[in-house]
């Protein structure tokens, strides 16, 4: 068979693969957090394949198992711990007297709305009343509950799939490799194992870095909180670490989370002279926060775990974002990881490439 030929059915190969991750993308996300709970484990997997008994390592199939329990553990102690906040939380929104709250703020509301008009800052046709009730909205909160119990009705049989295929990403270690490398020409063996093994690293230790930086960001925001006397600051504060994952947008839809949840369990104080100051003081957490989060978390995380510049990593979550939205910031990291591990393997004699991944 010609080289041409190969070339071709290559193509083929590659569309069709593309074509069938796009209609079977449940599974292709399915597949996608199973890898990252895989990577998440390998410390964990590396441990106990140091344990031995009478000389013998343990069955891999239980170490395999015993580390996806742990896994389950983790998150399942997370769940549970904070599931009753977020319950309570939701009856506190959904209790709320929204033709009772729109009365009490519709004054300051409308003096806001009259200093941005005549500040040329909005619209003499806009109104911001609407705008600000319709963010406490019963209707929205009631669709966000909704969308919740489907969710939850489909749970089931998401988290087995998700458990299925981690534990033998898991056990296989060398899954990726195998399938990866009987598509890989011989001479090209090497490279991509290299490539593989220095991805899988590198990732283990953003994912792992990822987790630690929501731990922190909850501890600082909940005690911040707690201190300021605001209820279920905990809960606050975990919601703002999950959220602070998204990078730079995160940070403010959390604290603009933790406005709101702070003035619906505080509706009872007097506008002006209690609830805006409060307002200011949840801000000034999550500024401080944010300033500890750029200056020491980030760098130690995103630079050091995924050994790129601080500069490099912002412009290209920036790009990210400008191209695929929040989605893209998501991935972004991850996915410029692996494009400079293979840059490293298949394209050094490029400057730029040197450049870029020196520090691989």
């Amino acid at each position: 068979m010609n080289q041409s030929i190969k070339n071709t059915i290559a193509i083929v190969s590659i569309i069709l693969f593309l074509v069938l991750a796009y209609y079977l993308n449940t599974i292709v996300v399915y597949i996608i957090i199973s890898a990252v709970l895989a990577l998440i484990g390998r410390p964990l997997m590396k441990l106990l394949n140091k344990v031995k008994i009478k000389n013998r390592q343990l069955p891999i199939a239980f170490r395999s198992f015993l580390t996806l329990i742990v896994i389950i553990l983790f998150f399942a102690s997370f769940f549970r711990l904070f599931a009753p906040l977020v319950i309570q939380e939701a009856k506190i929104i959904s209790s709320i007297d929204y033709s009772e709250f729109s009365v009490g703020l519709s004054e300051p509301i409308t003096d806001l709305q009259i200093w941005l008009q005549n500040n040329h800052l909005l619209s003499k046709k806009s109104s911001l009343e609407n705008e600000i009730l319709g963010v406490f909205n019963l209707t929205k909160v009631s669709n966000i509950l909704n969308s919740l119990i489907g969710f939850l009705g489909n749970g089931l049989i998401s988290i087995f799939s998700i458990l299925f295929i981690t534990f033998f990403f898991i056990k296989e270690k060398n899954i990726f490799e195998n399938i990866i490398e009987s598509l890989t020409p011989n001479n090209r063996k090497e490279q991509i194992t290299s490539a593989i093994q220095n991805t899988k690293k590198l990732l283990t230790r953003y994912f792992i870095g990822v987790i630690f930086q929501i731990l922190i960001i909850t501890v600082i925001i909940s005690t911040g909180l707690s201190l300021l006397g605001i209820e279920n600051a905990f809960l606050i504060g975990f919601l703002a670490g999950i959220i602070n994952v998204i990078p730079y947008v995160g940070p403010l839809i959390g604290a603009l989370f933790g406005v709101i949840l702070g003035i619906t369990t505080n509706l009872e104080l007097d506008f002006y002279s209690q609830l805006i100051p409060l307002s200011f003081k949840i801000i000034s957490v999550f500024a401080v926060m944010q300033m500890i989060d750029n200056f020491i978390i980030q760098p130690i995380i995103f630079s050091n775990s995924v050994k790129a510049h601080p500069l490099e990593i912002f412009i290209i979550i920036l790009s990210a974002g400008t191209i695929w939205g929040i989605t893209g910031m998501l991935v972004a990291i991850p996915f410029y990881t692996v494009i400079r591990v293979i840059a490293k393997e298949f394209l050094s004699e490029f400057k730029i490439v040197q450049f870029l991944t020196k520090d691989i």
